[in-house]
């Protein structure tokens, strides 16, 4: 342990003493090539600044730290500290004002945000300085590139820069198609692409912020804002990539390199003047604040799941295990389910829907840095969106009855009928579980996965024990061995098809009986609602595009055979919709609910290995 520690900081001493030198050879560099009574001449022309210049350069640095300020807020929602954007804000601040000019930015922006934020660990102080460090490179390194293709740049800056911008659609795809990466048994998660784009907006403000300054109090029109801008960005890449303190030294030596135009003197005397403004007094400031720490934030107590079995639409228990949570505001209570990039808003709420839904979901999606999403909700909770100018789009059809009365004698029913028969002349016998056979259904998962394919996850049901104790499950059997079973969400006023698992050489209507079967019980409890659950539907059969697509999307999901199969039992076919601020965000969203279903994360509660079968009734209990 004492090694360990001797070590790490025998590493930083070597570190800061490797800035120090890189920082003197540079400023070594540069005074070499000065002329006598240089300092003389650079007074005379700090003397000569108009007051005005010193003034708008320090509107222009507190526009920059307002933006520095920002980074902290994306930061800690992304690692859900349940800090308060104000409070992150001015931590963060103060963070940077002292990295920057002190350097070692990652270990001095991690002490000073933990000695400001007594709520945080000096671990998570370290994640949120190493995220904001990468982070701001990344988007740096993006404005730079775009800064030096469009203004005028050293010619040797194009390609690099081009290779940038084009490498940014690949960046992008990668951070949207892996939202978390494991390296060894460490699980990262990817910032969201609106936290990349708030970095990237709030550094091309502060940047542009900052070379303003510094423009302002270079003495005379020397040198034109489009020609400083390009070089100022590289200048500041080279100081923070050194890590010396203020980046001093390589600041300087890339504007002195690379613009030539400009006199030493008026050029010096600019950036001394910068120092004081944009470093100094900001450090003093935030040395000033970290005196008296930031009172520790109230973090919000979890929401039980209880509510679940009241809710209107069964489904929303998917939530138990997709990582989904419930939200809660004033007046509306709703079922979330955070993906890679959106806020999925399952269902409807789980009370009446009203405006405050709509800001409840929009709140909850900034502070997890998320684009909000409503998905596979009803005709009236669309209206409510449509109303606060979201865009709507029908994305699917829920085959919904009534199992009370439900009866097969009509004419419509034939074809059921002879499924039925066809299963009972099989000898296929259906019972509603009391004792789930555990390893026989995992085998059946098993081989079922094996002919379809991964099983899908987000909004769709995956095996697992303790989920299923939360279900109600039937099962089918052909003599004493397990053939097929289906799981239902249950709750006061709805049951909902989840899991359908059948073995491959199961008789001719089987999956059929299991859903009779099924209906039958919920009417003899009087629920008065079961769905089937929903196929895709085509959300513009006008668009031959959306039309392909659909067609795509319905053979992904199971074909037409999936929606012949629910037809069967002559279901009322309800609209549901997808809704989202505007068009473009909600193709993301879909693209990116798709992806999460199809390519889901482990459950959230996983299965444990069972020799015995376990008394569902008793599980239940000890789950609610």
């Amino acid at each position: 342990m004492i090694k360990s520690f001797m070590f790490k900081h025998r590493l930083r001493a070597v570190q800061l003493g490797a800035s120090l030198a890189v920082g003197g050879a540079c400023l070594w560099m540069i005074l070499a090539q000065l002329a006598p009574g240089f300092w003389d001449d650079v007074s005379v022309e700090l003397r000569g600044l108009h007051p005005m210049s010193f003034v708008m350069a320090t509107v222009c640095t507190c526009v920059s730290f307002l933006a520095l300020g920002r980074y902290d807020a994306t930061a800690h929602r992304h690692f859900r500290t349940g800090i308060s954007s104000r409070q992150a804000n001015i931590s963060g601040t103060a963070a940077i004002a002292l990295a920057q000019t002190l350097g070692l930015g990652v270990l001095t922006g991690a002490v000073a945000r933990w000695r400001m934020l007594p709520g945080i660990s000096m671990g998570m102080a370290l994640r949120l300085s190493g995220f904001i460090c990468l982070s701001f490179m990344a988007a740096l390194l993006v404005v730079t590139a775009l800064a030096c293709l469009v203004l005028p740049a050293p010619s040797f800056t194009f390609w690099p820069a081009l290779a940038v911008i084009l490498a940014l659609p690949l960046a992008v795809a990668a951070a949207f198609f892996y939202p978390t990466v494991t390296v060894g048994r460490i699980r990262m998660k990817v910032p969201s692409l609106a936290a990349l784009c708030s970095i990237l907006f709030w550094t091309a403000i502060d940047t542009m912020a900052a070379a303003t300054a510094l423009y302002l109090l270079i003495p005379g029109d020397t040198i034109a804002f489009t020609t400083l801008l390009p070089l100022f960005l590289m200048a500041l890449g080279a100081a923070l990539l050194t890590g010396t303190p203020g980046g001093v030294g390589p600041f300087e030596l890339v504007l002195f390199g690379f613009a030539p135009e400009v006199a030493s003197v008026q050029l010096l005397s600019g950036i001394i003047a910068f120092r004081a403004i944009y470093y100094a007094a900001p450090a003093l400031i935030a040395m000033v604040a970290m005196m008296r720490p930031l009172t520790k934030s109230d973090l919000s107590a979890p929401v039980s799941l209880l509510k679940l079995n009241d809710a209107s639409r069964a489904e929303v228990g998917i939530i138990r295990q997709n990582g989904g949570y419930l939200l809660q505001s004033a007046e509306t209570d709703c079922a979330v389910w955070p993906t890679g990039q959106t806020l999925c808003a399952l269902f409807d709420p789980l009370t009446r829907p009203n405006n405050d839904f709509i800001k409840t979901v929009q709140t909850e999606a900034r502070l997890k840095n998320l684009i909000p999403v409503l998905y596979k909700c009803s005709a009236n909770t669309a209206l409510l969106a449509r109303s606060a100018a979201w865009f709507v789009s029908h994305i699917a059809d829920e085959a919904v009855l009534k199992p009370v009365g439900f009866d097969i004698t009509a004419a419509p029913f034939r074809t059921l009928r002879r499924k039925l028969r066809a299963a009972q002349k099989s000898g296929v016998i259906i019972k509603q579980a009391t004792t789930l056979p555990l390893a026989q259904m995992a085998q059946i998962d098993a081989a079922w996965q094996q002919a379809n394919g991964r099983a899908r996850g987000g909004t769709m049901g995956v095996f697992c024990a303790d989920y299923l104790a939360h279900q109600q499950v039937f099962l089918a059997y052909r003599g004493n061995t397990l053939i097929a079973f289906a799981s239902f969400h249950s709750g006061t006023h709805e049951w909902c098809l989840d899991l359908m698992r059948q073995r491959s050489d199961v008789p001719d209507g089987t999956m059929h009986s299991l859903i009779h079967h099924a209906i039958v019980c919920a009417g003899q409890r009087a629920i008065p609602r079961l769905s089937l659950a929903a196929t895709p539907a085509c959300p513009d059969p006008s668009s031959a595009v959306m039309v392909k697509l659909a067609q795509y999307v319905v053979r992904q999901s199971g074909g037409a055979g999936l929606r012949q199969f629910k037809s069967n039992f002559r279901p009322r076919w309800q609209s549901l919709y997808a809704a989202a601020p505007n068009r473009a965000v909600l193709a993301v969203g879909l693209a990116d609910i798709t992806r999460a279903v199809h390519r889901p994360d482990a459950p959230l509660v996983v299965a444990q290995p069972h020799h015995h079968d376990e008394n569902y009734e008793v599980a239940s209990r000890l789950a609610s």
